[in-house]
């Protein structure tokens, strides 16, 4: 397995992997509704919360050395890794910055925790949170990233809260004989990481408590049916989604699908998958157009206009079959609202947006599904 560096949309896995991804959703998809289904464990499915936290903190022991360290994401560089062992690794590697101050005091706090392996988590704060009335109560609030979190003071988690000096969420865990080939492994056990007060380790696993996130008959056949809806689309779109993989590159048909999808969901609305087909041919006309003028030759240019050609040319020879694919594309993101929509009712701790008007309430970042060993994102994109 890589290194959690990055993780994919649920729907996104059939241009990922084409078929077999759209098997692979829909998969994921069914053990969730099994997980969600009262009296069903959703075999070896499971959930864990995405937190809206900064920076990604990598830390534990290398395993050559036994030496603790931390470090963000870059840990993992192939070449120059940078690697935290002391106060003065942090000033060389990110001299005068507030990473260097952050991961100054990871190496305070987060080194007195019992981690024998590796870890990667979210910073959550790196000094206590303040207190704010909510509701005529007190909270902790802190904002590590885009969305603010508020935890009761008087409860369990707000217990562990006013006594910490820095509070993060480990989701992953890494193994191997040496920094540079370690694997993750999505979705760790904190239990143990619990008794330093002066950092609150905080728990990403989803719990269904008391089986608040159980679906009812009539979502589960709901759910059922978008499976079933996306299942068929995506049977008839095999063509398309099958014919578009093999290639590497920011100009594959898949890399230049995700970069106009974003665009679409920062738009706010979805379109009908026929008009998403001509937006896309549409998008990908104008993206090519924007590389060609770049070429400084007559030869780079005709290239790159080929390209182009054989780009649009495969979309309108393959319209209908990519109008299927994306139909099965749409009933994915359906039926992953249906399961978010379930997961979102268990919630311990307050998640808001800061607006002009105040604090307004929203859904955590979104949940991560890991099942035989992988992982897919359930983020509600729009």
């Amino acid at each position: 397995m890589a290194k959690n560096t990055h993780l994919e949309h649920l729907e996104d896995d059939i241009f990922n992997q084409g078929y077999a991804g759209a098997t692979n959703s829909v998969n994921f998809l069914k053990s969730l509704r099994d997980m969600l289904s009262d009296g069903q464990g959703g075999g070896n499915v499971k959930v864990t919360t995405k937190w809206d936290g900064a920076p990604a903190i990598i830390c534990g022991k290398n395993p050559q050395t036994g030496k603790f360290f931390v470090g963000t994401k870059s840990v993992f560089n192939k070449s120059d890794p940078k690697i935290v062992y002391s106060a003065g690794d942090a000033d060389r590697y990110y001299a005068g910055s507030t990473v260097g101050q952050i991961l100054k005091k990871c190496l305070i706090y987060l080194s007195k925790l019992p981690i024998e392996g590796v870890l990667q988590g979210d910073l959550l704060y790196d000094s206590t949170p303040s207190l704010i009335a909510q509701d005529k109560k007190p909270h902790y609030r802190f904002k590590p990233n885009t969305i603010t979190y508020t935890i009761p003071k008087y409860s369990a988690l707000g217990s562990k809260v006013s006594s910490s000096k820095m509070g993060i969420v480990f989701h992953t865990e890494y193994k191997g004989e040496s920094i540079s080939a370690m694997s993750a492994g999505f979705g760790c056990d904190v239990s143990g990481l619990q008794r330093v007060p002066e950092v609150a380790v905080f728990s990403s696993e989803f719990q269904n408590i008391n089986g608040m996130a159980n679906l009812t008959v009539t979502e589960k056949n709901a759910l059922n049916m978008s499976i079933a809806q996306a299942t068929r689309s995506l049977a008839q779109g095999r063509g398309f989604i099958d014919g578009i993989q093999g290639g590497k590159g920011p100009f594959t048909i898949p890399a230049l699908f995700k970069i106009y999808f974003n665009q679409v969901v920062r738009g706010g609305v979805v379109p009908i998958p026929s008009a998403m087909s001509a937006g896309f041919a549409d998008f990908i006309n104008k993206k090519y157009d924007t590389e060609i003028a770049k070429k400084k030759t007559l030869v780079s240019k005709t290239d790159w206009a080929k390209k182009k050609t054989d780009a649009l040319k495969y979309l309108n020879t393959n319209r209908s079959s990519m109008v299927y694919a994306l139909t099965g594309f749409k009933h994915l993101m359906s039926a992953k609202g249906l399961v978010i929509n379930k997961l979102v009712k268990i919630k311990s701790v307050g998640t808001f947006l800061e607006t002009e008007n105040g604090m307004r309430a929203t859904s955590p970042e979104g949940f991560v599904a890991i099942k035989d060993g992988a992982a897919l994102k359930l983020v509600d994109r729009l």
